[in-house]
């Protein structure tokens, strides 16, 4: 059912979802290893504009993003939510979902550790290149 609820309510609703085992059932259907909160909620602004949202997705697991978006909405009350799939992502938006984000599923301990870890790492190493392409871009 959906309610008109704040991003901030709807981080509150997936915390209870987290607690009752609710959030772990439905990370299982959809093989998420891994699920953060990021951006503003995550960065615990005062008035956030929507709730983002990262999922790791185990190893070679093919994920139905559309159905994992629509229980995410259904379960949080919200239409302003973001998922960002972390194994698709690039370096920089993988750094910030991870890095500094609120972990509400790890399907095991250190997850979210090798995970953050890799993204920075190849952050660094990628930065070289995003420079040389703004480079070329201004002329």
């Amino acid at each position: 059912m959906l309610l008109v609820v704040t991003p901030l309510e709807g981080l509150e609703r997936l915390r209870v979802a987290a607690g009752s085992g609710d959030l772990r059932a439905l990370c299982r259907r959809y093989r998420i290893s891994l699920l953060t909160v990021f951006g503003s909620v995550g960065r615990g602004d005062p008035e956030p504009r929507d709730l983002d949202i990262g999922v790791l997705s185990e190893h070679g697991a093919v994920v139905d993003l559309f159905g994992l978006v629509t229980e995410v909405i259904d379960l949080v009350g919200l239409v302003d939510v973001d998922v960002v799939h972390l194994n698709s992502a690039g370096p920089l938006l993988r750094e910030r979902a991870l890095v500094g984000a609120l972990i509400l599923h790890e399907e095991e301990p250190g997850i979210w550790a090798r995970a953050s870890t890799a993204a920075v790492m190849e952050r660094l190493d990628t930065d070289w290149l995003r420079r040389l392409g703004l480079e070329l871009l201004a002329g």
